[in-house]
């Protein structure tokens, strides 16, 4: 089995690379994929860098380069409700494109009011595997573990009222900038796919920023990588 895990950057994937080692690393055009053997499958690390684009091409790449059986998401994200917080993991049911708006027509001088936006009916929303979703779910976390939607777009909210306003549209937990990217491509290659969040900071409840959770969030991917390895021996 191959596996491929992503992180967008060198914080999400530090205690990933300490683990599966050694690894030889393959760069194709501006993307690395650190690739490893364990416990019987193909463990590929892949920094995909930030952002909606590159998390697209590193995961289009990564699937015609490897072939992977499964493909998981992972990394941190600003919470979207008042009882999602700073440290929780949100296992992804879902994820669902929250940047993509029609906007109502105003003329020069009347401003512009994002809470009167509504979003395009082609929207994406992707599932993750729900056998996957299954296994994250029975993998044990020194935490608080939810599962739920995923808000996914090339954007740092930091506007409360706006928060609510695309919680009250899509019901997502929190928000990130690449699982919709990433699950979509598996979607249309067919390829297995879940995304994993955990919660570095929330506007609403004021809880600053951080990538210290990214390291249990980490921990818990190589416990999940190691039930997935002992379920395919």
């Amino acid at each position: 089995m191959t596996i491929i895990i992503q992180g967008a950057l060198d914080v999400e994937l530090d205690v990933l690379l300490g683990h599966f080692k050694p690894h030889t690393v393959k760069r194709i055009a501006e993307y690395d994929f650190h690739i490893a053997s364990y416990r019987g499958n193909d463990v590929v690390i892949s920094q995909t860098g930030v952002g909606l684009i590159n998390a697209t091409v590193a995961t289009t790449v990564g699937i015609n380069e490897f072939r992977p059986d499964l493909v998981i998401n992972q990394g941190c994200a600003g919470g979207h409700t008042e009882d999602t917080h700073y440290g929780d993991l949100i296992i992804g049911e879902k994820t669902v494109y929250i940047n993509n708006f029609y906007t109502n027509a105003k003329k020069k001088g009347e401003g512009s009011d994002s809470l009167d936006w509504y979003p395009c009916k082609r929207s994406y929303v992707v599932p993750s595997t729900p056998k996957y979703v299954s296994a994250a779910k029975s993998i044990p976390f020194d935490g608080t573990k939810k599962v739920g939607i995923l808000g996914s777009g090339d954007i740092f909210s930091k506007e409360v009222d706006r928060i609510n306003y695309m919680h009250g549209l899509f019901g997502e937990l929190c928000e990130d900038m690449e699982s919709v990217a990433s699950l979509k491509v598996c979607e249309m290659f067919n390829v297995d796919r879940l995304a994993l969040r955990v919660i570095s900071n929330n506007e609403l409840t004021l809880e600053d920023f951080s990538y210290e959770p990214c390291k249990p969030l980490q921990a818990f991917v190589i416990s999940l990588i190691d039930k997935i390895s002992a379920f395919s021996a």
